[in-house]
């Protein structure tokens, strides 16, 4: 047996091979991973840079057809159309075509041409033109842009931008102006795209409309059938496509949600194929050139050693025979010093065995440390990976409800503001229980929204500096009474707490919602324990959200059940719930987490199964004098005044009908525009306007392109911007106007409406222009 296993051992040369490829290989793959990953890298940022052009073009796409919109409608409302006088207008539309456009014509509900710039006034009798735009703007009352299509009278591929004229809320004439694509293709190369890169613009059958590469050649035609599916399928997208031209390319694209076409941008994919392609390349050949020397050097190093091995066998078999030998000179210096312990005593020799136990011994130590320092980089690069799919699912989860609150706001506003308008009215008793059960069924739907925002981040702050210690106490006796006499509450705070910069409303809502999620964890009853403590900059203890901050440390500990891990991982989701049906939402937590991070603060639990749990809120230092939450803005309230002229704005017509009935009830005089476009119809006439009532986000003009088109002719006029989100930045924010939210009570209303007109006009940064600050 030991015969066999001494043939089947491995010699000197082999196991240095064996060693050089456990060496080299896995420094070669993970080379080669790197170099990989680094390309997939740059392709990544060139898809997002692709689509980032898609949006800017786009845009600006959608810009210039909305320019052409807001020009038509301001030939719309000539005074010469409200008079009848075509000849007249006639005249005005030449001088506008001089601006922009190939042509302009006036037509009425038939499709009969009545005007047209192709053509003398009255020189020939009316004919029919553009029947299936006319017929669109007169059906829906909306502007509308055709598809690409040969125009009868120019004979050549052109688009048309169509408006509708309106007396009394009635279409009676649809104006059109025909553009040439040549223009939007001159607008492709103003976007400085590569040469090399295909861009088109498809109208909403998928006719290219415009290209920058042979704008001429590919004018009219169909986009490539790929391309057409893709489209017909989403709004956006990424995908591997063939250009007219046959050539091969990654493209994205988008469609416009105001015109209804799409913007493409292809990139060769040889441009992005070929640097993945060259770090294959690089490192198959590196890594066959690395292994190839590693291995050469290994049989090199092999020779040399073995010479002075055979020698040192030789030399102990002489000595197992008590045969005498010579001075060992093999050039390699252990294998010499081998040679004279040979000739040592055998004390020598159990010197020697003992070193090296423990030269084995601390190599093991060294490697078992290392092994441990591996092992703690793994877990802290997991506990990393971890925490970003949660920031990333909570977010995601916060985009959700911003925008299911900001739908839920305007049902609310139209509900709750007709009951409370009906309560005057309805005389009898079971009516009236009937109207406040239905007031209550909206303040709860108002609460409901209210957490949702405030999961979603996306609330009105109006942060002061404050006294965390002040507003814990201020709040006391609400805390009792919410949280009942079976729970007492203890206090250990600070002596001196920095001040910190929040909303005194929002932090007292977040302290007594996790106050009574305890008093739901304690059934029985049990203490209630809030801490106050400063916190240093640099504190191992602190989240990484607020690391490297002074912080004020709010405490909220309880005696109850406690909650295991897998219950804190979903803690902060919202309608996340261990209790029964109808005993609770699952958006107290929920609201905490959004009102602390909105302000720039953490939050985190810590908890055990039956020891209790507590929640700590850590709030940053600001810099002032704190003030006491009965001197806050919020806790003071003027009477309301009557009387204005007020135009209120919103293209939802019953929350509209809602704010007329209110401002109208405390007696002010009130008109009333579902669009930007017929607000600015209704202030070009003179009319007097002491308010404007906005809604922000609006299709078409939104309420801040229609104040700023306003102001040009109305520099002093003042505005109250009303709006369902609480995210400013998907409504680019009111500047220095007044904002309500949605939903709203009529007091609510009427109390804004008395701010807004008692403000100064917004100041003007010279000439008409205005410059809404941010």
């Amino acid at each position: 047996m030991n015969l066999f296993w001494r043939r089947q051992s491995l010699s000197i040369q082999a196991r240095l091979v064996i060693l050089i490829l456990a060496a080299v290989l896995p420094a070669v793959g993970l080379a080669s991973f790197g170099v990989v990953r680094i390309v997939n890298g740059e392709r990544a940022q060139a898809e997002r840079d692709v689509k980032e052009r898609v949006e800017v073009l786009l845009s600006a796409v959608d810009r210039e057809i909305g320019g052409v919109q807001v020009s038509l409608q301001m030939l719309a409302s000539s005074p010469n159309l409200r008079r009848g006088d075509l000849e007249a207008f006639a005249n005005q539309i030449q001088e506008a075509l001089k601006v922009q456009g190939l042509a302009i014509g006036l037509h009425d509900t038939t499709a009969e041409e009545l005007v047209s710039t192709t053509r003398p006034y009255g020189a020939l009798p009316p004919r029919k033109t553009n029947r299936e735009m006319v017929d669109h703007i007169v059906r829906t009352g909306k502007p509308h842009i055709s598809n690409l299509f040969t125009g009868a009278v120019m004979q050549q591929p052109i688009v048309t931008v169509g408006v509708p004229v309106l007396r009394d809320d009635k279409v009676i004439y649809v104006l059109t102006m025909a553009l040439d694509p040549a223009h939007l293709s001159t607008l492709l190369q103003d976007q400085n795209i590569p040469s090399e890169w295909t861009a088109g613009i498809f109208d909403r059958k998928g006719i290219i409309v415009a290209r920058n590469r042979d704008p001429d050649r590919f004018l009219g035609h169909p986009a490539g059938a790929a391309l057409r599916e893709k489209m017909a399928a989403a709004a956006e997208g990424w995908f591997s496509n063939v250009t007219s031209e046959g050539l091969g390319v990654y493209a994205a694209f988008r469609r416009s949600s105001i015109t209804g076409w799409t913007v493409a941008i292809g990139i060769p994919r040889a441009a992005m194929d070929a640097p993945l392609h060259r770090a294959y390349r690089v490192a198959l050949v590196g890594s066959a050139a690395t292994l190839a020397l590693s291995l050469a050097l290994a049989w090199l190093m092999a020779r040399t050693i073995r010479r002075p091995v055979e020698a040192l066998t030789a030399a102990t078999r002489a000595l197992g025979n008590d045969e005498p030998f010579g001075q060992l000179f093999g050039g390699v210096r252990e294998l010499d010093q081998v040679g004279d312990a040979l000739r040592a005593t055998a004390v020598a020799l159990t010197r020697s065995r003992a070193e090296l136990e423990v030269k084995v011994t601390e190599r093991t130590r060294e490697l078992a440390e290392a092994n441990e320092r591996l092992t703690a980089e793994i877990r802290a690069r997991e506990q990393a990976q971890t925490a970003l799919l949660h920031a990333q699912k909570m977010d995601a989860m916060g985009q959700l409800t911003g925008g299911i609150a900001h739908d839920f706001n305007n049902l609310l506003t139209a509900a709750s503001g007709s009951l409370e308008l009906l309560e005057t009215r309805i005389p009898d008793e079971r009516s009236q229980r009937l109207l406040q059960i239905a007031q209550r069924a909206m303040s709860r739907g108002a609460s409901l929204t209210c957490s949702l925002l405030a999961f979603a981040r996306k609330q009105r702050l109006q942060p002061v500096l404050a006294d965390i210690n002040a507003i814990i106490i201020e709040i006391t006796d609400l805390l009792q009474r919410s949280i009942g006499p079976t729970v007492e509450i203890h206090y250990n705070l600070a002596s001196a707490p920095w001040p910190t910069l929040i909303d005194i409303g929002q932090i007292e809502t977040a302290i007594l919602n996790v106050a009574i999620n305890a008093r739901d964890a304690m059934p029985p009853g049990g203490v209630l324990l809030i801490e106050t403590q400063n916190i240093g900059a640099g504190d191992d203890d602190l989240p990484k959200e607020v690391a490297d901050h002074d912080c004020v440390l709010v405490s909220i500990t309880d005696t109850g059940t406690g909650m295991s891990p897998e219950m804190i991982e979903h803690a902060f989701e919202p309608f996340f719930t261990t209790k029964e049906i109808g005993k609770g939402t699952g958006l107290g937590l929920s609201t905490v987490f959004g009102i602390v991070r909105q302000s720039d603060g953490a939050v985190r639990i810590r908890s055990e199964i039956g020891k209790g749990t507590t929640v700590q809120i850590y709030l940053r230092r600001a810099q002032g004098s704190p003030i006491t939450p009965a001197d806050h803005p919020a806790h003071t309230r003027a009477r309301t005044h009557a009387g204005g002229r007020i135009l209120v704005v919103d293209d939802d017509s019953d929350v509209r009908w809602v704010t007329v009935e209110c401002l109208r009830e405390i007696g002010h005089f009130v008109a009333e525009a579902d669009s930007g476009q017929a607000a600015l119809a209704i202030l070009q006439k003179g009319n007097p306007c002491d308010l404007l009532v906005m809604d922000v986000a609006m299709p078409g003009l939104s309420g801040r392109d229609t104040v700023r088109l306003a102001r040009q002719t109305r520099p002093d006029l003042k505005v109250l911007f009303v709006t369902g989100y609480a995210d400013e930045s998907r409504v680019e924010g009111p500047g220095d106007d007044p904002l309500i939210k949605k939903p709203f009570k009529p007091a609510d209303l009427a109390e804004a409406v008395r701010q807004a007109l008692r403000q100064p006009p917004v100041s003007q940064g010279g000439g008409n222009v205005v410059l809404l600050h941010h």
